[in-house]
């Protein structure tokens, strides 16, 4: 789109000269205003900084979506083997009790990590820290949960709040040093 020349005299200098350059909006020496232009815009080539406090909370509110998820499966998988109580055997029941351990272990996971209390980085014993943990335990509790006897396939949908987990776990950590 084409602007009026707001220098007229400007205008009829480079008429008069055919040999002059006429001024590119990339050189500032042609144009004294794209001085005071250049100021006031921001640089575009400047990357933002990242907050820490901001991707702490979101980080946060991630791991509460994970716990969160992590319940909502287990009240829809006990529903279902409570309904269908009448067709398990003792090692029907095992399964239930183990399906819901791990349940309340992966929540008790996430709700420590949200509440900052721990980390999913955190070293449990040897080389073994959180995260790795919420991966035993959340193989456990499909495969468990698949195997009992009506074969419920709602354990699967832990995949979810783990994958969170699993983003969470391998994001790059920002730190207030290295602003």
């Amino acid at each position: 789109m084409a602007h009026a020349d707001p220098d007229p005299e400007r205008s009829t200098e480079s008429a008069a000269d055919p040999d002059a350059e006429p001024p590119t909006p990339s050189d500032p020496a042609g144009d004294p205003e794209a001085d005071t232009e250049a100021d006031n815009e921001p640089d575009a080539e400047a990357e933002p900084q990242p907050d820490p406090e901001k991707a702490q909370r979101t980080e946060a509110r991630f791991l509460w979506m994970c716990g969160w998820l992590t319940l909502l499966v287990g009240v829809f998988l006990l529903s279902d083997n409570l309904r269908d109580n009448g067709k398990y055997g003792a090692g029907a029941w095992l399964g239930v009790v183990v399906v819901v351990l791990c349940l309340l272990a992966l929540i008790a996971a996430y709700v420590l990590c949200a509440l900052d209390r721990s980390s999913l980085r955190t070293r449990l014993v040897g080389p073994v820290d959180l995260f790795q943990l919420t991966t035993v335990l959340m193989l456990v509790t499909i495969i468990v949960g698949v195997l009992v006897p009506p074969q419920n396939r709602t354990a699967l949908a832990l995949i979810l709040p783990w994958g969170l987990s699993y983003w969470l776990y391998n994001l790059p950590r920002t730190t207030s040093d290295e602003s």
